[in-house]
Parts: structure tokens; C-alpha cells; sequence
């Protein structure tokens, strides 16, 4: 039976608010021990990494998948990745909109739109209370903000800092706006620069062979095309990405451009693509394999083990 004075809709909201915490709570726990943040995106934190414009005075009315809601406005910490409230909301106000939603639609929530996903500036519970029922849209109040680099769902905070080196690269060379559906995207953020130095090589021996000195983008465009495409070509067709889950065929370039010297001493020009599977394959698989194991033992007995280092992204490459 419910507690006096509680009907049996408040009680039921109740209810459902303490399993989602309990759910909050176990997967926090979850994601912790396997190196990841469970957290929202903070939206001051992309907009200061990645140097957003201001958003579009356009807002449009429009129902959005609750699943690319990904971060909120001075409230990421409240709720965890998947909106599920966590222990500093208040149950009684979280219940009441749950009971709310049970009787009509919930109003309409406040987002920026920043590429494919979504920031909530007003209307936190809410959300937490449609995925919690198992909603798949909402209606919300969108303002777009315009950004070069992609964010999706699965973005990151850890992701954040290589957002930034990405839309850096993207500002001086211009490749987004030359060759709109290129993808140079790496998991190493310091790999940018060594690919802006490929760029600049190549645009001094382009200005070797012409009279006209070409600019940096121009530059970009013409390595693009005549360097960097065909390598991907080559390594698409050797259908050797699939042995490296969680890294891009940008990272697999630049380390056959940096390795390519020693790989060709040892293997000569025969079975290249091979020597490049098994040396990188490798390096990701010892280190990975290593950190894991470290991280697991420490959760597993903490008192006897100093704190593991801290955890960098999954998508950090092996080292050389």
C-alpha cells in the first residue's frame, strides 16, 4: 500500500523515478570500470573546444529522436548519459512531470541543435522522464548552431579535444569546404599537425614545379587528391580496417606514412599491406590488452594496488 496521503498515480511515479536512479546507478558503475565517462556532454565545454558561433535567430518547432540528446546546459552532471536521473534531483519534482506525461504529451523542451545532436537548455526533466518511459521524439524549441566538425550520439567528452584539433585542421586548410565529403578524421590529436606538415610538403614542391605558389587550401585540395585518396583507395580495397575496430583509415595513413621507411627496409615492396596488419595490429592489441587488465585489477582489489593512471581515450593509437 502507499503511504498516506500519496494516491496510487504519485506512488507510481515514485516508483519509476527510484528504479531509473537505480538504473542511473548501475550504469555509472558499469562505465566506470570500462574507462569511459557515463556523463552528458556540458555544452559550455563544446562550445569553448570547438568555438561555436552564436546559434541561427531562427527556432523552429519540430519533434527530435530523443536518443541524439546528448548533453544540457549547465546540467550535465544531474542526469547520466542515457537521461537517467541521478542522486541530486529532486524525486518529487521528477514525479510530477512523470504523472504529467501519463496524463497528455509533455511540453515542448528548449535545445541547440549542434550538427546531429542536441543540447537541452530548458526542460532536462523532461527528457529524463521521456526516455525513461521509453519515448523515441519529443517536441522541442530548436536554435541551430552551425559547426564543421561532426558530432553524433556516441560522441564523447574525451572526444572533445580531438573535435577541436579536427576543426583547427578544417579551419586552415579548408578541405570541408574544397572537398565536401572528405573525412580526415584521426584518433590522435597531435596527428593533425603531422598531417598539415604532409600538406605543407606538398605545397612547397608545388610551387617548385609552377610559377604560381599555391595557398595552403589549395594545397589541402591537391594532396587530398593526389596523395592521401589513394592510399585510402588501397587500403579499402585490402579490406584490412576490419581488423582494427574504433580506429579510421586516417589513422591507418599516417602511420603507414610515418612507418613507411622501416616497413619497406624489412619487407621490401612484396606483402606490404600485411606487414602493415600485423605491426599494427600488434602494438593496439599489447597495449590495449595491458591497460585493461591493469584497470580491472585495481577495481578488483584496490587496496592492494596504487591507483591505475589515468585512463586515455580507447581511441588513443598504440605506441610506436
Amino acid at each position: 500500500m502507499s503511504a498516506p496521503g500519496i494516491d496510487q498515480s504519485q506512488a507510481a511515479s515514485l516508483k519509476s523515478f527510484s528504479t531509473a536512479q537505480r538504473r542511473a546507478f548501475m550504469q555509472d558503475v558499469l562505465a566506470d570500470l570500462s574507462g569511459r565517462s557515463g556523463n552528458l556532454l556540458s555544452f559550455e565545454q563544446v562550445q569553448q573546444h570547438l568555438h561555436l558561433d552564436e546559434p541561427a535567430e531562427e527556432i523552429r518547432l519540430e519533434e527530435i529522436p530523443l536518443n541524439r540528446i546528448v548533453g544540457s546546459v549547465g546540467r550535465y552532471r544531474d542526469f547520466n548519459r542515457a537521461f537517467l536521473p541521478r542522486a541530486q534531483i529532486d524525486p518529487q519534482r521528477w514525479a510530477r512531470i512523470d504523472r504529467m506525461r501519463r496524463q497528455a504529451s509533455l511540453p515542448a523542451i528548449d535545445v541547440f541543435q549542434v550538427g546531429d545532436v542536441y543540447f537541452v537548455r530548458d526542460g532536462n526533466h523532461r527528457v529524463s522522464v521521456a526516455r525513461t518511459r521509453g519515448d523515441k521524439t519529443i517536441w522541442a524549441r530548436v536554435a541551430e548552431i552551425p559547426i564543421r566538425v561532426p558530432l553524433g550520439p556516441d560522441t564523447s567528452r574525451e572526444d572533445l579535444i580531438l573535435k577541436a584539433a579536427y576543426a583547427e585542421f578544417l579551419e586552415k586548410t579548408s578541405l570541408d569546404r574544397s572537398i565536401p565529403d572528405q573525412s580526415v578524421e584521426l584518433t590522435r590529436a597531435d596527428g593533425y599537425r603531422s598531417i598539415l606538415q604532409h600538406i605543407e610538403v606538398h605545397q612547397f614542391y608545388l610551387g617548385l614545379r609552377s610559377r604560381y605558389y599555391p595557398t595552403l587550401a589549395e594545397a589541402a585540395a591537391a594532396w587530398y587528391q593526389t596523395v592521401y585518396l589513394p592510399v585510402i583507395e588501397h587500403i579499402r580495397a585490402s579490406g584490412i580496417m576490419s581488423r582494427f575496430p574504433g580506429r579510421t583509415e586516417a589513422d591507418l595513413y599516417l602511420w603507414i606514412a610515418e612507418n613507411r621507411a622501416q616497413l619497406q627496409m624489412f619487407y621490401g615492396t612484396q606483402d606490404l599491406a600485411h606487414a602493415v596488419v600485423d605491426e599494427f595490429a600488434r602494438k593496439h592489441y599489447v597495449t590495449a590488452v595491458r591497460g585493461w587488465l591493469r584497470r580491472l585489477r585495481y577495481r578488483l582489489f584496490p587496496q592492494r594496488l596504487s591507483p591505475p593512471p589515468e585512463q586515455p581515450s580507447p581511441r588513443t593509437p598504440p605506441d610506436k
